[in-house]
């Protein structure tokens, strides 16, 4: 009675916290621009970068037990905004189905959220991840519930850094002001001030090109053999620790 009590006022805590929007600006006319995607599915968020070759790569965060192991019982998830014993960073690789209704299907999210982003920022924003990725790639496992490959993380996570404020620290990677406080996942995009008409342009914009749905393989054979061999795995990058199977 007394934990369901403390999970309770927990629960009220973050509805007061985050019971205003995340208002989320992005960049003016930014520079030879790609689309990113911020995902809400109900209570996590999610960031969709894209990589240049027809693919997105979904990068997400949470707590270890909870949001990588599968443990979703409401009185864990409470408890791990004060009490976590470690975080986890999952991504996969999705095929862009060609446009953002599509996509949003495809994810089933709740809401997708679209910002233009400046490609050199993705770019840096996806190699930043790529290596705070490999660093942890031992630690790897698989999330068959999200379809998503976990690997511990450093970061600590509680009541002001949770999934939801990783997207938007990732966000602020991208040059968007994030307003608020970040606590669910209610974001909302503001179209910035002096920001020019938009003018439909598939080469401009670089969609992602067509393709199936794709799902990630944990590890190469390479990897494989030498993690059996006992050699220490060698940190990959994200396509070396990827190959793409159809559905």
């Amino acid at each position: 009675m007394l934990l369901k009590k403390a999970n309770l006022l927990v629960l009220s805590v973050v509805a007061l916290v985050g019971g205003c929007a995340t208002r989320v600006v992005p960049p003016a006319n930014p520079a030879n621009p790609v689309a990113v995607y911020i995902t809400d599915y109900g209570r996590h968020s999610s960031i969709l970068l894209p990589m240049g070759d027809g693919h997105l790569m979904e990068y997400s965060y949470g707590d270890w037990e909870f949001y990588a192991l599968n443990k979703y019982k409401w009185y864990i998830g409470a408890s791990k905004l004060f009490f976590s014993d470690g975080s986890g960073l999952g991504r996969r690789i999705l095929a862009q189905p060609g446009d953002d209704e599509a996509l949003h299907k495809l994810l089933g999210c709740k809401r997708l959220m679209r910002v233009d982003i400046e490609q050199s920022r993705v770019s840096n924003l996806l190699e930043e991840l790529d290596r705070r990725y490999s660093a942890k790639i031992e630690t790897m496992i698989y999330n068959d519930y999200g379809h998503n490959y976990f690997v511990k993380d450093e970061s600590h996570y509680w009541l002001f850094h949770t999934c939801n404020a990783m997207t938007g620290q990732w966000l602020e990677k991208l040059g968007c002001k994030v307003g608020g406080f970040p606590v669910i996942s209610n974001f909302e995009v503001v179209r910035p001030k002096g920001e020019l008409p938009k003018v439909q342009q598939d080469e401009e914009t670089k969609y992602a090109r067509t393709g199936a749905r794709t799902e990630p393989v944990q590890l190469s054979q390479q990897q494989v053999g030498s993690q059996q061999q006992g050699a220490a795995p060698k940190r990959a990058s994200t396509t070396q620790q990827f190959s793409l199977q159809r559905r």
